[in-house]
């Protein structure tokens, strides 16, 4: 069978692909030049292209598409995920048809599903600390992280897989409320009625009881506590996930009990033995410790959550409210796979949702289950990437070889980290070991949870030294139904998706469509030296390579990058954030930089000169701007701003006023977007 995803080791790279050349205007023009762009339709000629490339370019689409048109990515990506669910639907995949048949079944009442997830996970109530420790344990081994959560992940110096204990995870549908700060709606609407419902289904007799709802307003008000408890050291007091990883523990030397060998254990290993009253940070530890070679969470946050007056140590003091909670936060964690909650919805708007869901609690079932549909999908494409991204490496190793500001210490590591990157394309032929089972009788609430426990088992299986599973950390954690590329900082490799090197995204008879999907692929692979790949070597290992001068011209340039961004609008009388955005602004600007050093050289290469080139170049600057045309919604608008990325417009704005060619080619020399020569931030 062709082998569609390849793993592309450091390799001696071919030279030959020359370093960028400014055009030459002259005389020669063969072939004979067009006189009209490809996307013309699309363009707002009366917009000067100094004043918004992107407008110019996009402009007539912009203000006149029809209401619903996603733009270019997004419309490819709504038509290859579609394709994708269907396949899902029409698979022979026992596993998949036992899904669907269960997707496509009946909806069971809200009671019926809720006493599925009691009897399913059998959650005792406790009588003592101790006891409630244990149930917690139970629950994180099944892949449920209620008032405590339990995580594999890795250590960015040494490379080992640790399991850390940190606080737990709230309930997305809580989350969603506490940020909204519609907490009234959140207590009348979702905790009374889901802590009815497990009263009438587990204790019936309870809910005809004298003061009833007095009890359950204080029932309601202490989850809500919990919830917010949670999101509060969350958010407040530090998120736990930054880039590298040195908030949620103290990057440090690990010891050996943390790598792979030490996690084989049975289940519900978790064990509250010696904690009876006293509740305190040596006795969680104590508790946790024993037998899983867990480590506790560093992080401010966590020790804000342990330790503060009203904080987790005081809640696990009242019994009743903690079996509450782990009751509570068991429904609410197969909340999306309840379809009495859908009612009203079309029944394709109920599959779309739950197949959301089935990606939210394993990627990997979801990669097994949709591997044939994506393998096909990349199939065409994968070789024509993998070819340009060796070419794209090649550009690359010529810029670092001649760039001035790098010392010739600094200049060896980062060309010894380019050419250990790894690539990974497509799908592979066979993805990572760890299968799934479901039982026949089990309904479709009954497999979400059988699910998340098989998939806590294959996370801790897989773990290890980085080095001997990367492919399977990859399969595990990414989900390759998206229209999506990424570069791994901690494992120095680069993922392109199938989506997007589908016949749509990556033609093979459109070389101006080609060779712009190009400025995103080495858009990751410069992801690897943006402000923060930078601080990993070629192992992933983070270890400062560079040396003091270099480092601080890196940084001022860093510093020039944030500020070409922070002169912009993110929207009107909106101010774009420029640090906030940094690495992502970086990575555009490389990505642009090889690809379109690659695309004019390849037209050169083929003859082209004076007009005919200029054209040529021309056209791959408009469709760079085609690349990220669509018209954001309020909501997306809202998300963007919280992004690390910029806004599309941006994206394009600012990126083309770098190019010394782009303000010849389109006669650029005012506006609002022009800087002056020295003000062009140069890296690679």
């Amino acid at each position: 069978m062709k082998r569609i995803m390849k793993w592309v080791l450091a390799a001696t790279l071919i030279s030959g692909a020359s370093v960028f050349t400014s055009c030459d205007d002259n005389s020669i023009d063969n072939p004979v030049v067009p006189d009209h762009f490809i996307n013309e339709a699309l363009m707002d000629k009366t917009v000067k292209p100094g004043d918004d490339f992107y407008m110019y370019a996009l402009g007539t689409w912009f203000n006149s598409h029809k209401e619903g048109d996603l733009g270019y990515m997004k419309s490819y990506g709504a038509i290859n995920s579609n394709e994708v669910e269907k396949g899902l639907f029409a698979s022979d995949n026992p596993l998949a048809r036992h899904l669907v048949r269960n997707i496509e079944a009946p909806a069971p009442s809200f009671n019926e599903d809720v006493k599925a997830v009691l009897d399913y996970l059998d959650i005792q109530k406790p009588t003592g600390i101790g006891m409630l420790l244990t149930e917690i344990g139970k629950l994180q081994d099944k892949g449920l992280n209620p008032i405590f959560s339990k995580k594999v992940d890795l250590h960015m110096q040494s490379h080992s897989c640790q399991e850390i204990v940190s606080r737990g995870f709230q309930t997305q549908l809580v989350e969603y409320f506490l940020e909204s700060k519609k907490i009234d709606v959140l207590k009348s609407s979702y905790i009374k009625y889901i802590l009815t419902t497990i009263d009438n289904v587990a204790d019936p007799e309870r809910t005809k009881a004298a003061g009833y709802e007095a009890e359950l307003e204080e029932r309601v008000s202490a989850i809500l506590a919990e919830e917010q408890l949670i999101y509060a050291t969350a958010h407040d007091g530090g998120d736990t996930s930054d880039s590298d990883r040195q908030g949620m523990w103290n990057v440090r030397d690990i010891p050996e009990y943390t790598e792979a060998r030490s996690f084989a254990r049975g289940r519900a290993t978790r064990a509250g033995g010696g904690v009876e009253d006293e509740v305190t940070r040596e006795t969680l530890e104590e508790a946790f410790h024993p037998m899983a070679g867990a480590i506790f969470d560093e992080s401010p946050a966590f020790k804000k959550y342990v330790e503060q007056k009203g904080g987790i140590t005081t809640v696990l003091k009242t019994m009743d409210n903690c079996y509450d909670y782990l009751r509570y936060y068991a429904v609410m964690s197969v909340f999306g796979y309840i379809k009495a909650n859908y009612a009203g919805k079309s029944e394709e708007a109920v599959k779309s949702n739950i197949v959301a869901e089935l990606k939210k609690t394993s990627l990997f079932l979801m990669n097994k289950l949709n591997a044939d549909v994506l393998r096909k999908m990349g199939q065409a494409g994968a070789d024509r990437c993998l070819t340009m991204l060796e070419k794209m490496r090649t550009v690359f190793r010529q810029r670092l070889e001649t760039l001035d500001w790098l010392s010739d210490a600094t200049r060896q590591e980062a060309l010894k980290k380019l050419e250990a990157m790894q690539f990974f394309v497509g799908m592979p032929d066979n993805l990572s070991e760890g299968e799934f089972t479901l039982d026949e009788g089990n309904t479709l609430v009954e497999d979400a949870l059988s699910i998340m426990a098989q998939n806590e088992a294959i996370r801790h299986n897989m773990c290890g030294k980085v080095e001997q599973h990367v492919r399977a950390i990859i399969d595990y954690e990414t989900d390759y139904s998206e229209l999506n590329a990424s570069y791994a900082t901690d494992m120095n490799c680069l993922i392109i998706l199938p989506q997007f090197i589908s016949e749509g995204l990556f033609p093979a008879d459109d070389e101006y469509t080609q060779y712009v999907a190009a400025t995103v692929f080495a858009h990751e692979m410069t992801h690897g030296f943006d402000a923060n790949g930078a601080k990993y070597d070629e192992r992933g290992y983070l270890r400062n390579w560079w040396s003091s001068e270099s480092k601080a011209k890196f940084e001022a340039k860093q510093q020039e990058m944030i500020a070409l961004y922070n002169r912009m609008e993110a929207y009107p009388g909106q101010p774009a954030d420029g640090e906030k955005t940094l690495t992502e602004n970086m990575a555009d600007y490389g990505g642009m930089t090889l690809a379109y050093s690659l695309f004019k050289q390849k037209k050169m290469d083929e003859g082209l000169q004076g007009a005919a080139l200029d054209y040529a170049c021309r056209e791959f600057f408009l469709h760079y701007a085609k690349l990220w045309l669509e018209y954001p919604t309020l909501a997306q608008k809202q998300a963007l701003y919280l992004d690390v990325h910029s806004i599309p417009q941006n994206r394009v704005n600012v990126i083309v006023t770098l190019f010394d060619d782009w303000y010849r080619l389109f006669n650029v020399t005012d506006g609002k977007l022009y800087l002056a020569p020295e003000k062009r931030v140069q890296i690679w």
